[in-house]
């Protein structure tokens, strides 16, 4: 078990986040190895600072129980997979499908999109049939952004408020066309994922972190917010204007630590403090999950 897996497995721990375990490449394992390895994955899962319950699936039955206490956070499903012969793959991918989501969908509420990601779809033309003068005419789809809708209901020819940019404003966007899992839809709801064609927006005025919403909630662009952080570790001590990247949501951004509840901080400690954005002002609700990390310092908070 390396040491990248136990990170992340601390962090899913911290945020509250159901994990589940696949050991890979068994199919060139030897027998010893993978057994020492399955015990050392099962003392970290039992360990106090986990409390998880390990389940090795073998059979359809193991993955419907698994699928069904999934969320009660206490189990942990092991699958033990080989892509080369193709070892309980099937099993896999049965569990994936029988898992529910565990975001609240509220469809009445006012529209709410996270952009994830922006790219440009250009259009695909045959020189031959279109002659080079008319090129300028087709202008491809356009730019195209994709992410999470997290409340409310997003339909086609939709207008939304598109923000913030540099100077934290929001701008008016109607949505082109909408797609799923590569396939046209006609309207997208909480909880899903999607992509989306915008009109008349270029793909500079676009970045991650964005947000489309509702004219209803009225958005704000803020610099600076506070935040209840809890830090996992640090090698010393942490003190005001100490810098970081912050993770919340799809916002990725550095914000030094304006002022705090205590003086100083060490792994362990919790307080309130006050971050600001160095770059770009950003979309903040309340009781969002952030992350705090620099190099081997890790905190979390809401």
């Amino acid at each position: 078990v390396v040491g990248m897996a136990k990170e992340h497995l601390g962090l899913a721990l911290a945020l509250n986040v159901p994990v589940f375990v696949v050991v890979t490449k068994i199919d060139m394992c030897p027998t010893h190895v993978l057994q020492e390895n399955m015990s050392l994955l099962s003392r970290i899962l039992k360990s106090p600072g986990c409390r998880k319950i390990p389940l090795l699936v073998n059979t359809e039955h193991d993955v419907i129980m698994s699928a069904k206490n999934f969320t009660s956070e206490r189990i942990c499903p092991v699958f033990q997979v080989s892509n080369v012969v193709g070892t309980n793959l099937d099993l896999l991918k049965m569990f994936l499908n029988l898992l529910s989501g565990r975001m609240e969908v509220r469809e009445e509420a006012p529209a709410e999109f996270q952009i994830d990601d922006v790219y440009q779809v250009p259009v695909r033309i045959r020189k031959e049939i279109v002659p080079w003068r008319y090129l300028c005419l087709f202008e491809g789809v356009g730019t195209v952004v994709c992410g999470t809708c997290l409340s409310g209901v997003i339909r086609l020819n939709d207008v939304l408020l598109l923000g913030p940019d540099v100077l934290g404003a929001f701008v008016p966007v109607s949505v082109r066309s909408v797609q799923r899992k590569r396939l046209p839809v006609a309207e997208v709801r909480g909880g899903q994922t999607a992509s989306f064609a915008l009109k008349k927006i270029k793909r500079s005025m676009v970045r991650k972190g964005m947000v489309m919403v509702a004219r209803a909630l009225e958005p704000k662009a803020c610099w600076e917010f506070d935040a209840e952080i809890l830090v996992l570790h640090h090698p010393t001590t942490i003190s005001p204007k100490y810098q970081a990247v912050v993770h919340c949501g799809s916002i990725r951004q550095t914000a030094p630590i304006l002022n705090m509840s205590l003086p100083h901080l060490r792994t362990g400690d919790k307080a309130y403090c006050r971050f600001k954005f160095m770059k770009n002002p950003e979309y903040v609700r309340k009781e969002m999950k952030l992350i705090f990390r620099e190099g081997r310092t890790k905190a979390v908070g809401t």
